[in-house]
């Protein structure tokens, strides 16, 4: 009886890593201060925000992945949104983005709030459509991996791929945020 309780236990536990609070700390460090350098070049590049505004909005995005279980996946929403944003700016003459505390302010549904919606389409459209716009969810990864890695192939991968997938704003807006990241 011992022996058939052992047999079968493995195969019906299944087995899972459970971070460390340290290492969910450390994730939740690293993904939140990459989403600000993205939300930063994004939106209000060349700005000069106080050490307090950039903190109280690193904060806000840390608390917005904290409140999904998937890490990961937390940041890939938040920064598919924040290009999202980027692209309406850019395609809307006159519309900006106020100081980010603001703009990230979860009650503001003009800011970052407003966007959920946006995903939301995205999403919808790529149940139908899985590779409907892909160079915006794989931007994230390509920022994080580039930042974790610091080597020239991960860099030179995602700059060839942003080429080969004809986007040049994105490829122009990930040069800029690894330049703001080594500096």
């Amino acid at each position: 009886m011992i022996q058939q309780a052992l047999k079968t236990s493995p195969a019906t536990t299944p087995l899972r890593v459970i971070k460390t609070g340290t290492a969910y700390r450390e994730q939740l460090n690293e993904l939140s201060h990459t989403a600000w350098l993205i939300a930063y070049t994004a939106l209000w590049n060349g700005e000069t925000f106080s050490a307090a505004e950039k903190e109280k909005a690193t904060g806000l995005l840390k608390d917005f992945i904290k409140q999904q279980a998937n890490p990961k996946k937390a940041f890939s929403e938040l920064v598919q949104r924040i290009l999202l944003a980027r692209q309406y700016i850019l395609t809307h003459p006159g519309t900006y983005a106020p100081i980010p505390t603001e703009w990230l302010n979860p009650a503001n549904t003009k800011g970052f709030a407003g966007t959920q919606r946006w995903f939301a389409s995205l999403e919808t459209m790529r149940q139908s459509l899985p590779l409907y716009k892909l160079p915006l969810k794989a931007f994230g990864e390509a920022v994080l991996e580039t930042r974790q890695s610091c080597a020239a192939r991960d860099f030179h991968y995602w700059r060839s791929y942003l080429c080969e997938h004809n986007c040049q704003g994105l490829l122009n807006l990930f040069l800029s945020v690894v330049a703001n990241g080594q500096w």
